[in-house]
């Protein structure tokens, strides 16, 4: 499996796309319709998911514009799902007063479930806490962990569907895992989840 970064400095936010065979999954949607377009065709693969690690408006801002362009099915928690229909919730309101809401996923998931996709297979680990429905995604050594943990912090608690004490809970089932695991968090750059967890004194 090939995993392609794309960062986007509008948002500061990370979308990545997982290339295996001639099929693709992106997670979380800061990147621009042609540019993916063109990592897709320069792969020869196509996009069968968009998935997204929370219903925050950095992370969905350009789902709708990109499964029209790619015939993709969005996906997200069942928790967060909501969020895509509100844009108080997706706090896109709270920051920039805009009212821009993306259309209903194509497919909720929930803890356990695992989407394929060429030879590969993600599975979902609901780590709520940064919003209701977070989740992290796993594929071989690699975890992709949205907004819940950054190499060397976490996710706000404070916006719509937060809690704090959640959010404790799930980074202790992080810490359960794999510490040479590789995380891609939703900001900033990768680490081993170790590491990353080795920041955070209170679990």
């Amino acid at each position: 499996m090939k995993i392609i970064n794309f960062y986007s400095s509008g948002w500061e936010a990370n979308s990545y796309l997982l290339v295996s065979g001639n099929e693709a999954v992106l997670i979380d949607t800061g990147v621009p319709v042609k540019k993916l377009l063109d990592a897709l065709e320069n792969e020869g693969a196509k996009l069968k998911y968009i998935l997204l690690t929370h219903g925050h408006f950095d992370h969905t801002i350009t789902a709708d514009k990109l499964r029209d362009a790619t015939g993709a099915r969005l996906a997200i928690h069942e928790d967060d799902d909501e969020m895509l229909s509100d844009a108080e919730k997706s706090a896109l309101a709270l920051f920039f007063g805009r009212y821009d809401t993306v259309r209903p996923s194509d497919l909720t998931i929930k803890d356990g479930d695992r989407l394929g996709f060429g030879a590969d297979e993600l599975t979902i680990i609901h780590t709520p806490g940064h919003s209701k429905g977070s989740v992290c995604c796993q594929i071989g050594n690699s975890l992709f962990t949205g907004d819940t943990l950054f190499n060397g912090g976490y996710g706000r608690y404070d916006l719509h569907g937060g809690n704090f004490n959640t959010l404790c809970a799930s980074l202790a089932k992080l810490k359960e895992l794999d510490g040479e695991l590789d995380i891609y968090p939703g900001h900033g750059d990768s680490a081993k989840l170790a590491k990353a967890l080795n920041y955070l004194n209170f679990i």
